[in-house]
């Protein structure tokens, strides 16, 4: 089924990209994103879920290709910050981004 949000609108639901294959974290559903001062807020207010998805099929058309590589994420209603996943290295006393 195709979505019938804009293509800016379905762009900023992607809150997270995949580093190698075209592939990101989207939410779709009943959610609202919003991208300020470096920090992305989501909005619930129905069923939502954060999807891993082809990212490109999503944003031109709304089509959800799905790279069965994780589980979706239901999202609960409520309000989230998206917050990108860091490691630490206890040895060098440093964090480094996660990949995906």
């Amino acid at each position: 089924m195709k979505n019938l949000e804009t293509k800016e609108q379905r762009k900023n639901r992607v809150i997270a990209q995949g580093e190698v294959n075209g592939h990101s974290h989207i939410v779709v559903g009943e959610a609202t994103i919003t991208k300020k001062d470096g920090k992305t807020i989501i909005d619930v207010t129905g069923p939502s879920a954060i999807k891993h998805l082809m990212e490109q099929p999503f944003v031109e058309e709304g089509l959800e290709v799905w790279t069965k590589e994780h589980a979706d994420i239901p999202l609960q209603i409520g309000t989230y910050e998206y917050v990108p996943q860091r490691e630490f290295n206890p040895y060098l006393q440093s964090y480094k981004r996660v990949v995906d």
